[in-house]
């Protein structure tokens, strides 16, 4: 078992130094956008610890984890090391863990962990992350010390990811050119999306897709707004009541983050739409944020009844983060 650890341990520095050299001629990884491999020998002992970081149920009418799990032990590094995400956990003293480290493994914080980062380690388009306690006794401390970090480097690169994938074929370069003359901020919009100008005047305007369907909405006042999460779900209730036939949200399914987006604070909030009219919902994500004395809310909804929809919900965020306020 020693051997072929250490041979693991072997492989995995060679990759990761060769990788460091020939970025542009190793291959691509593989992976579903939303899936998480992790690779220990200590999933008995961290996976509870691990699922609460990075599997919290998001508000879906059927919730749903935020991230998907792929997990094998260090003998499975060869077979897991290209794909997407990788995440891996062990102690300074695992052979494996060294090899990739090398003395970074003995420079530890007081705290005895610490998280490393390697983008593009093993193959391009990848992301690695190397945890490493002194002991294993600090394997569950160290990962809830870092739970924030994780959830927001694993999220912004599968919206990385995901933004990729959604201007595969480029943009729609008519209709973002002109929301961007018309309104003061831009928007990338997808091709073969649409954009609603209807309502302007009350400064709503929104985008949509089909199969499924998807919209993203953009709300915007020439003044700040309290960035208080009840006074701007009552917001968007009035606007949904208004612009989205009746729309409401289901309190009970509200998860909400403080992030920072353009620079400024902002929530990021997720939860379920419903329509007591039509009989219908789905799960919506908004941005909300002042920037340069005006308020922007962004709100992405999917409905796609019958079928897994947190994935579409990544989408309409990342099309939400192409948002850009012309300055003023």
């Amino acid at each position: 078992m020693r051997k072929s650890a250490r041979a693991f341990a072997l492989t995995a520095m060679l990759i990761m130094t060769l990788g460091c050299f020939c970025t542009s001629n190793i291959p691509k990884s593989f992976g579903k956008l939303r899936e998480v491999t992790i690779i220990t020998d200590y999933w008995d002992q961290v996976g509870n610890q691990v699922e609460a970081i990075l599997c919290r149920p998001v508000p879906t009418p059927q919730p749903e984890p935020e991230f998907l799990l792929r997990v094998g032990g260090f003998n499975r590094f060869s077979d897991y090391s290209k794909l997407r995400i990788v995440f891996i956990i062990g102690t300074a003293q695992d052979s494996i863990i060294r090899g990739i480290l090398g003395a970074r493994a003995d420079s530890l914080s007081e705290t005895g962990f610490n998280l490393f980062r390697f983008p593009n380690a093993w193959v391009s388009n990848q992301q690695v992350l190397v945890f490493v306690a002194r002991d294993s006794s600090q394997l569950i401390p160290g990962l809830a010390a870092y739970t924030q970090r994780l959830r927001k480097t694993v999220t912004e690169f599968v919206l990385d990811q995901m933004t990729q994938a959604t201007y595969l074929r480029k943009r729609d370069e008519e209709l973002s050119m002109r929301i961007a003359q018309a309104y003061g901020f831009g928007l990338d919009v997808p091709r073969n999306w649409l954009l609603n100008e209807k309502d302007s005047a009350d400064h709503f305007i929104y985008i949509y897709g089909h199969y499924p369907d998807r919209s993203v909405f953009i709300f915007w006042q020439d003044s700040v707004y309290p960035l208080i999460l009840d006074s701007i779900l009552n917001l968007r209730d009035r606007l949904t009541r208004r612009f989205y036939d009746g729309d409401t949200v289901d309190r009970a399914l509200v998860l909400m983050d403080s992030v920072e987006f353009l620079g400024v604070p902002a929530l990021r909030v997720r939860g379920v739409w419903q329509n007591q009219k039509q009989v219908i919902g789905g799960p919506f994500i908004f941005y909300a944020f002042n920037y340069q004395e005006r308020f922007f809310l962004l709100d992405g909804v999917v409905f796609n009844p019958g079928e897994k929809k947190l994935s579409n919900l990544f989408q309409v965020e990342a099309i939400i983060r192409t948002f850009l306020p012309v300055a003023r």
